[in-house]
């Protein structure tokens, strides 16, 4: 499962209305130069002509290929930024996501892909000091983007959101070295897998974003569970452990991507001080923006540099949203009255 550095691990940068563009990894990363004569980028940015294309690839400072790629200048875009890798093969969810994207007939974009494997598939401290070029970058992408006169509209705000951003070497970490809350108007993050072991976690525990939604507490995963480990072992060797580790980290990835194929079945999150008071029905309020849509329909608008915490329960597959609809159902989800609607939590 990739998880490079926070700022970049399956990270989209909310923009306009709804695309996803990040910036450079720490605040006093230099300039890029984007002049004619740069270089070729170690990363490679493709761009998703509709949801069965696996990707046209755009260079910087050749506008001939934005138009080649189809490129539309009128729409927002989103773009899918991938981490630390194991083997060195994009995730299966990176082309989920776009082709999830690219079905949204009611609100178009432009869905591009930061493919920066070559940087990512080594040991993952490595991986880790090789996204700061990353971030830079996607910064020159960015910036040429942003002085083409027919282009320059669309970045004129900017969000991110982090999918259960990486842990290791980013938990406790400055805000400079990590996603915070003041690196774009919009900040978001979904905590999946913050389960510690010898002091450490896959993903970050701590708040990062605006809204950090902790779903099922934000620790492990219903349907991901090691209850049944040593029967997997048994069935599929050791190889067990590492899916049921890529279940709970990657659930954030699918979370995401549900919002988007169920539009009507939106899950809400309620701000809390931790998942046991809301267990207790203590936190289902959405007075002051105590409340908020999990994923790609995130409500926005002005925040305060202070994050909140909030929780929610899911169902073990998708679609994710849970029903409260019997007694038992309401104990099970944590709730003191019928807040959802949709497939009752198994």
């Amino acid at each position: 499962m990739s998880q490079s550095q926070q700022r970049w691990n399956r990270c989209q940068v909310k923009h306009h209305p709804q695309s996803y563009i990040p910036e450079p990894f720490g605040r006093g990363s230099q300039a890029v130069e984007t002049n004619e004569t740069s270089q070729e980028t170690e990363t490679r940015f493709l761009l998703f002509k509709d949801k069965t294309d696996k990707g046209c690839q755009i260079r910087l400072n050749h506008p001939d290929t934005l138009q080649q790629c189809a490129f539309n200048s009128s729409l927002p875009l989103v773009m899918i930024i991938h981490g630390w890798s194991v083997d060195g093969l994009l995730e299966t969810w990176t082309w989920q996501m776009a082709a999830a994207l690219k079905s949204q007939q009611a609100q178009p974009v432009n869905v591009g892909m930061a493919d920066w494997m070559t940087l990512a598939y080594h040991q993952y401290t490595v991986a880790v000091r090789n996204a700061r070029l990353v971030g830079q970058e996607i910064a020159a992408l960015l910036k040429w983007l942003e002085i083409m006169p027919s282009l320059c509209s669309i970045f004129s705000t900017m969000n991110y959101c982090g999918l259960d951003a990486a842990g290791p070497l980013f938990e406790n970490a400055s805000p400079n070295d990590r996603l915070s809350p003041d690196d774009a108007n919009f900040v978001d993050a979904i905590h999946t897998f913050t389960q510690e072991h010898l002091g450490l976690s896959v993903g970050i525990k701590q708040p990062i974003a605006h809204y950090d939604f902790y779903p099922n507490g934000g620790s492990f995963q219903p349907g991901c569970d090691f209850l049944g480990l040593y029967k997997r072992i048994a069935m599929h060797g050791l190889n067990a452990i590492t899916k049921a580790v890529k279940c709970a980290h990657e659930r954030s990835v699918h979370l995401f991507i549900d919002s988007l194929l169920h539009a009507g079945m939106q899950s809400t999150a309620y701000q809390c001080r931790d998942m046991a008071s809301f267990s207790q029905g203590l936190c289902l309020s959405c007075q002051e923006g105590r409340c908020n849509s999990l994923g790609y329909h995130a409500r926005r608008g002005r925040q305060s540099r202070r994050s909140k915490s909030l929780f929610l329960v899911t169902r073990a597959q998708s679609p994710f949203k849970g029903e409260c609809r019997r007694p038992g159902a309401l104990r099970r989800a944590g709730c003191s009255r019928c807040l959802q609607k949709g497939p009752e939590v198994p």
